[in-house]
């Protein structure tokens, strides 16, 4: 796979059991799913990690290696999104409102996480789905504009796959060449049985 770049990625909150998708007020969007777009000016990195175990391991025996197995799946993203709105963000991290402000829950909410990437020698796509884990609002550094420029922060977000119960594993990827690809509406239909194509921001 040659890719570059990222066209656009998804992002859901879901019930706590990671079954079904928060939808209109409780989620981010009519369906569900909400594209970070240019309502939130895209996205800027994701680099997916963990999707392979995390090394090999090497068992010797009779002065010579005998077996090797990879180490248990830990997939994670670092994710880079341009600017979320802080009701967004908030019900991915999982803080609530007290008072006037926002503090954090005690639980992190299950949530999903989609990447699309294209391909750079021919018109494909390839999708890297995570349908639940969890999310970290990352650090932030705050750093005094000058006199010639300035100095934007970003929201540099940490996510977390977990087991997911609809498709009984961490994390699919989906290529537009596969023979068994038709679109992205029946993509989101396998990974969230709920899924409608609604797509009316909430948020």
């Amino acid at each position: 796979m040659l890719l570059h770049g990222i066209s656009t990625a998804w992002i859901a909150v879901k019930s706590q059991d990671g079954k079904t998708l928060a939808k209109g007020d409780t989620g981010l969007s009519q369906n569900g799913l909400l594209e970070l777009d240019h309502s939130v000016l895209g996205v800027a990195s994701a680099e997916l990690k963990g999707l392979d175990g995390s090394k090999l391991e090497k068992i010797s025996g009779n002065n010579s290696i005998q077996f090797s197995y990879a180490d248990p799946l830990n997939p994670t993203c670092s994710l880079t999104v341009n600017s979320l709105s802080m009701d967004v963000l908030a019900k991915i991290v999982g803080m609530e409102k007290q008072g006037g402000g926002w503090q954090m829950k005690d639980n992190k909410p299950t949530t999903a996480l989609i990447v699309k990437a294209p391909s750079l020698v021919s018109d494909a796509f390839v999708y890297f789905c995570f349908p639940s884990g969890n999310f970290l609002m990352g650090d932030k550094k705050l750093d005094s504009d000058s006199d010639s420029k300035k100095t934007p922060v970003t929201d540099a977000l940490s996510f977390a796959a977990v087991d997911d119960p609809n498709i009984n594993d961490m994390y699919r990827i989906y290529s537009t060449v596969d023979s068994d690809w038709k679109d992205e509406q029946t993509m989101f239909k396998e990974l969230f049985p709920d899924y409608s194509a609604t797509t009316t921001p909430a948020v």
